[in-house]
C-alpha cells in the first residue's frame, strides 16, 4: 500500500501542475500598462457624459517608448492610441464612411513584455457604487492569425479593495474579449475573466468562456460595460449583436478602464490579424 502512494502523489502533483497552467493561455499578456497621470475622469454625482471628443489620458511610459506609430490627425474612432506593431504592414487608418482600420503583426518580438497591439483606451472611473462606463459601436473582422486577437478589455488598477487578494495592488486586465479562427471559417469569440488576481506579488488565472460565433466581414453591434454595481462590487457586461453575458468579478479594484481594438496574435505561422471599428462612443454614468 505504502509503495502505491508513494508512485500516485507525484502524478497527481502533475495533473494539478497542468490544470493550473492551462487555465491560463496569456500569461505574457497580463501586463497591462494604465495611463500616465492617470485620475479618474468623473465628477461625484456623475450624470450620463459622452463628450469624449477632447479629453484622452496620455500614453504611459512604458507605451511610449514602445510605439511604432503615429495616430492621425483626425481619427474616426475615439480613445488615445497605443500603437505597438511592425509599422510597416500595420498600425491604425481612417477608412471611408466613417471606419477605423486596426491591423496588427506579431511574433516572437515584445514590446515592453507585451503583444503586438494597435488599441485606444479611456481615462479610468473611481470605485463608488453605479459608476459604470458604456462602449458602444459596431465591429468587423477582417483578418485573424493563427492564435487569439483581443478585440475589447477592460483593466482593473490600484488596489484590490474586496474580493480576492484583498490589499494586494492589482496588476492586469480583469476582462478581454478574444477573437480566433475556427476550421470552417468562422470566428470564435472567448471570454476571459480574471478569476485569481495578477498582483504586484503574485501571478493569477483567467476562465475561459465560450462566448459567440461571427463571421468574418460581416458588422455586428456592441455594447461592453464595466464598473461598479450598486454595492459596489466590480462588474462587466458583454453584448455583441442579440447575445449578452453579464460578469460579477470576485476581486473589485479602485479603478478601471476600457480599451479595444486588436491586442495579440500567434507567434508563427500566420501571425496577422486586422480589425475595424465604427461609431465608437465611451458613455459614462
Amino acid at each position: 500500500m505504502k509503495l502505491r502512494i508513494v508512485f500516485i502523489a507525484p502524478i497527481i502533483i502533475l495533473c494539478s501542475l497542468v490544470i493550473a497552467c492551462s487555465s491560463e493561455s496569456d500569461t505574457d499578456e497580463q501586463m497591462i500598462e494604465e495611463p500616465k497621470d492617470d485620475k479618474p475622469d468623473v465628477p461625484e454625482n456623475p450624470q450620463q457624459d459622452c463628450d469624449e471628443q477632447s479629453d484622452f489620458p496620455n500614453l504611459g511610459p512604458s507605451a511610449s517608448q514602445s510605439q511604432s506609430c503615429d495616430d492621425v490627425s483626425n481619427p474616426n474612432n475615439q480613445g488615445t492610441l497605443d500603437c505597438r506593431t511592425d509599422n510597416t504592414v500595420g498600425g491604425y487608418e481612417n477608412l471611408d464612411n466613417d471606419w477605423g482600420s486596426y491591423k496588427i503583426t506579431g511574433g516572437e518580438i515584445r514590446y515592453d513584455g507585451t503583444r503586438t497591439r494597435v488599441e485606444r483606451f479611456f481615462k479610468t472611473i473611481s470605485q463608488g457604487t453605479s459608476k459604470k462606463t458604456i462602449l458602444t459601436g459596431t465591429l468587423k473582422i477582417v483578418d485573424l492569425s493563427d492564435g487569439e486577437t483581443c478585440i475589447i478589455q477592460s483593466h482593473a488598477g490600484g488596489d484590490i479593495l474586496k474580493g480576492e487578494e484583498v490589499g494586494s495592488e492589482n496588476r492586469s486586465a480583469q476582462f478581454l474579449l478574444y477573437a480566433s479562427k475556427t476550421s470552417d471559417n468562422k470566428i470564435k469569440l472567448v471570454n476571459h475573466v480574471t478569476i485569481n488576481p495578477y498582483t504586484t506579488e503574485t501571478g493569477g488565472a483567467r476562465d475561459r468562456q465560450e462566448f459567440k460565433t461571427l463571421d468574418f466581414n460581416k458588422e455586428y453591434d456592441f455594447v461592453y460595460e464595466t464598473g461598479y454595481d450598486e454595492t459596489g462590487t466590480a462588474f462587466s457586461k458583454i453584448k455583441v449583436g442579440n447575445t449578452e453575458t453579464y460578469i460579477e468579478h470576485n476581486h473589485t479594484t479602485e479603478r478601471v478602464y476600457t480599451r479595444y481594438g486588436a491586442y495579440g496574435t500567434s507567434d508563427t505561422g500566420d501571425v496577422t490579424a486586422h480589425i475595424e471599428f465604427k461609431a465608437v462612443s465611451l458613455c459614462r454614468e
